[in-house]
């Protein structure tokens, strides 16, 4: 997949992300190369910067690579859906009505991340942001709610479009996680 594979915003033919390179290409807008911070490694660095002073690197060079400005990054805690055992997650959130958004893209891919099951699973979360830990409720949200909130989110950041886009022809997941 190349950069001019990228859909357009609106556009329903594309080619789905399927490899863990095809992801990167499509989320940093074909600017892979700048994508230093990955993998295992790179995804433990990350979670120990975040989790002590609330900015994600990760988020930092995706924003970068695609010319857009930094999105804020909270820390997701889930309980596996299948393990039960505790699971964490950087994603890049947005504030909606008071309540923080997350959206599951999974870099276009055609399945739901992995934290989306953990959660349609296990409802009760953790969020750390700005260097406090929250209690949150966490659902997809459907019908009216996910179009006004699709929206708003759409103004916010073009790529929410082109997640939708990409993950089609599945629902873009769009989580809110509300404070307990």
């Amino acid at each position: 997949m190349t950069s001019r594979n990228l859909p357009e915003s609106g556009s329903t033919t594309h080619d789905r992300p399927e490899s863990t390179a095809e992801k990167e290409e499509f989320s940093s807008g074909g600017n892979r190369h700048l994508i230093i911070l990955r993998g295992k490694v790179g995804l433990a660095i990350d979670t120990f910067i975040l989790w002590l002073t609330g900015y994600s690197l990760m988020t930092k060079q995706y924003t970068y690579a695609n010319g857009a400005p930094y999105q804020r990054t909270l820390l997701f805690y889930t309980t596996g859906a299948k393990t039960g055992k505790p699971r964490r997650c950087g994603l890049p959130y947005f504030r909606v009505d008071g309540q923080y958004v997350v959206r599951g893209s999974n870099g276009g891919g055609a399945t739901d991340p992995h934290w989306c099951h953990n959660l349609r699973a296990n409802p009760d979360a953790k969020i750390r942001v700005k260097g406090r830990t929250k209690k949150v409720h966490a659902h997809v949200a459907a019908g009216e709610e996910r179009e006004r909130i699709f929206k708003i989110l759409n103004e916010k950041s073009k790529s929410t479009e082109q997640y939708q886009a990409m993950c089609a022809p599945r629902e873009l997941p769009l989580v809110v996680l509300r404070e307990v």
